[in-house]
Order: C-alpha cells, then structure tokens, then sequence
C-alpha cells in the first residue's frame, strides 16, 4: 500500500499535530491514561525485582547502566509504541480499538518496534555514558585524583522523574539519527528497516524545522527533573507525555506520509466513486 509522503510542511502543521494528538487522547481518555500506567507500573516492577540485589553490587558502572535503562526504557519504548498504535485504532472509528490491535499479527508488529526503539535509546544512553566517562578519566587525570565515573547518568531520585528524563533522551535519540518516523513506519507499514529509515531521514530533511523543535524538546525534558524548582512540573508531566509522544507520531506519520487521510478512507472513497459512475452510466 502506498501513501502520499514524505513531503514537507511547515512549524504551523507542527502545531496542528498537537491540537489533533490531544483531540484524538479525548476521544479514548480512559484506554490511553490505561497505557500511559504502563510506563511507571512496569519501571516499578523491574526495579523491585530481587536480581539486582544481588547482580549489581558487583557489577561495573556500564552495567548498572544497561539495567537502569532496562528497568525505565523497555516500559517506556511500550508505551509509546502502544500509544501509537492505539492512536491508528482509534482514529479509523470502524471496529472497536481492542480488536484492531490487539491480535497476533498486531502484537507481533507492537513488540518488534518497541524492542527497536528500546535498543535505539539502549545505544544512544551508551554512547553519551562514553563520552561523559571519557571527560571525567582526562578531567581525573590532569588533577591527579583518580574519580570513578559516575553509573547514575540522568537517573533522577523518582520514577516518573526519571521517565521524563529518559524521554527526554529518547527526542534526542530520535533527532540525532533522523528517525523520528521510523516507530511508526516500521509499525504501520512493517517495511524492512532500512527502508523505514531512509523514508524517516527524507521526511525529516524535508521538514528541517523537526530537528529545532526535537533538540530543545528533548534537551528540556532531560534537564527538567534535575531542578528542584521543576520538580513538581516534572513529576505532573512525567505520566501522560509518553503516552501522548505516542500519539503524536502517529499523527505527525499520517500528515507527512498520507496527507492526514487514512488508506481505508481512501479506498472507501474510491469504492464510493466508482459506485456512483457505474450507476451514472447505468442510468443513462
């Protein structure tokens, strides 16, 4: 199936996409604050688990990373993409959300982009733990006082802070290797992901305004529960961003990739126009 995208729009339609993501939490309040308690529910669980306990105290800081962001950025890689789905089931209105997503081919499509995005946020945490390690051992070496880097790297001291802190990584992850659009191709279309990536990266460069609007997003997001001004801020905002992040790809993916016009009420208008032409000429 093919659609209208990627084309290029402007910061005003960015605009809309917001209006349109908050119009469409409205239509199913209930179904979206359900999966936007699945991010701090399931950090909650991981983190209680008794295998850290026992694992960590012996492990190295790059350990302790790699878990930490087990315990945050797997629930909330699951809300997004469940959010985004979601977005998709209720925005068609034909059957009941429930039942166009939660099937086996559905499931199977929500659980490989979820894990995807997981190791994408995975490898960017990795990647500026390295650099933040390599700046402290020159910063240790040339005073002479050896300092272990530090293994809490934008780990904040509650869950829904550290949520909307890893979000916040998750925006810039995104900017960084322009795939802002790659969640819900790769969910929506289930291409080869190479192939998701190449239309993402087209997309973005063709809507060059995403990456202002992502950069300050995400720098704000990791810095906003490090404030104790913000705190309270933070700690509201921390449960329903990932959910509506969610949203908000999908609506964003609709517009640049579709024309903000689904395939079934394409081809219900096409179905509709041929009616009425063969019933013209059948008439006349």
């Amino acid at each position: 199936m093919r659609g209208f995208g990627p084309r290029a729009l402007t910061p005003r339609d960015g605009w809309n996409w917001l209006i349109q993501a908050w119009q469409l939490l409205r239509r199913r309040p209930w179904l979206f604050v359900t999966v936007a308690l699945f991010a701090p529910t399931g950090s909650a669980l991981l983190l209680a688990l008794p295998v850290w306990e026992w694992w960590l105290p012996l492990a190295g800081g790059w350990v302790t990373l790699i878990a930490t962001m087990f315990c945050y950025g797997l629930p909330l890689s699951l809300t997004v993409t469940l959010a985004c789905g979601l977005a998709r089931a209720v925005n068609r209105k034909r059957q009941p959300s429930s039942s166009q997503l939660f099937n086996r081919t559905a499931l199977k499509a929500l659980s490989k982009t979820a894990l995807f995005l997981f190791l994408l946020l995975l490898q960017g945490y990795l990647l500026a733990y390295w650099a933040q390690d390599q700046l402290l051992t020159v910063d240790a070496a040339s005073s002479g006082s050896p300092t272990p880097p530090s293994a809490t790297f934008s780990i904040a001291g509650t869950i829904l802070a550290t949520q909307l802190s890893v979000l916040g990584g998750l925006l810039l992850v995104l900017q960084i290797v322009l795939g802002l659009f790659t969640v819900p191709l790769q969910l929506f279309r289930e291409l080869p992901l190479s192939v998701c990536w190449r239309c993402s990266a087209l997309a973005m460069q063709l809507n060059p305004w995403l990456f202002l609007v992502l950069g300050l997003g995400g720098l704000a997001l990791l810095a906003l529960p490090f404030y104790p001004v913000f705190s309270v801020i933070a700690q509201v905002l921390a449960l329903p961003l990932s959910a509506y992040l969610g949203v908000l790809l999908y609506v964003a993916w609709n517009d640049v990739f579709q024309g903000g016009v689904e395939e079934a009420e394409i081809l219900e208008a096409q179905e509709q126009w041929r009616a009425s032409v063969s019933g013209g000429s059948v008439s006349r």
